[in-house]
């Protein structure tokens, strides 16, 4: 296994890759899940699970990251630090995602944008940083990282399908 400096999948995650997928992933989580408080905070609870669980216990544990090389194949990861990945994702899945871990998936997406906006309204400076956090998230996902993922059975991979297969590892 190569260490995470060396990894040659998809040119590995630079520090900055790493730093603007965080940076931007709490800009959005953060100021979702304060104004739900702020505003209403048994509401919160469904954030909780749908944002800070949904993503590291769900998308991470079970749908995207088991399925990505980098971490076990190649010792990198884009979650920061890689430590936390490995403790989270004890195995590695090999088979495409089924149509609930599809739906899934695009259920956590699509609500984690969607679901704290009515608390957020009413508070001008945490749904802009929200909307900021957000964007920055989701562009640097579709337009960037999507576009050299090897998590191929993934709904949102952007690689050509004749990358796919060049470069699947022992292929």
């Amino acid at each position: 296994m190569q260490q995470e400096s060396g990894c040659t999948l998809a040119e590995g995650f630079s520090f900055w890759e790493k730093a603007w997928a965080q940076v931007s992933f709490f800009a959005m989580g953060i100021p979702g899940t304060v104004g739900i408080l702020l505003e209403d905070w048994p509401w919160v609870l469904p954030y909780i699970v749908i944002f800070w669980y949904g993503i590291p216990g769900i998308v991470m544990r079970h749908l995207n990251c088991p399925r990505c090389p980098h971490l076990h194949v190649y010792g990198d990861c884009l979650q920061a630090p890689v430590s936390l990945a490995r403790w989270l994702i004890k195995e590695r899945k090999t088979t495409p995602h089924s149509k609930l871990e599809r739906s899934l998936f695009y259920a956590i997406f699509s609500l984690i944008p969607i679901y704290p906006l009515y608390w957020l309204i009413p508070q001008t400076v945490l749904l802009v940083t929200f909307v900021i956090g957000a964007a920055a998230w989701y562009s640097a996902q579709l337009l960037h990282f999507c576009k050299r993922c090897r998590v191929y059975s993934c709904p949102f991979n952007r690689v050509p399908l004749t990358q796919q297969v060049s470069s699947t590892p022992g292929r």
